[in-house]
């Protein structure tokens, strides 16, 4: 997943386009406790993404996130 993708879902669940950019960080972004969560579950049910909450939350920057992801 590339990271205009991942930013695509971000948006999708409510974070503002405005503060996604690859090197702002989870928070900056957004990406609470809780939408990790939904990240999460959106990642795996809908994209096939096999990625887990913690996972996630050991990233620092939304670039790193989409690594991750891209990364599976």
């Amino acid at each position: 997943m590339s990271y205009e993708e991942l930013k695509s879902v971000l948006v999708s669940l409510g974070l503002s386009e405005d503060d996604i950019s690859p090197d702002a960080t989870r928070e900056e972004a957004g990406l609470d406790s809780i939408a990790v969560v939904e990240l999460a579950l959106v990642l795996r049910r809908e994209k096939g993404v096999a990625v887990t909450e913690e996972e996630i939350g050991a990233t620092l920057t939304v670039a790193d996130v989409a690594a991750l992801v891209g990364a599976r």
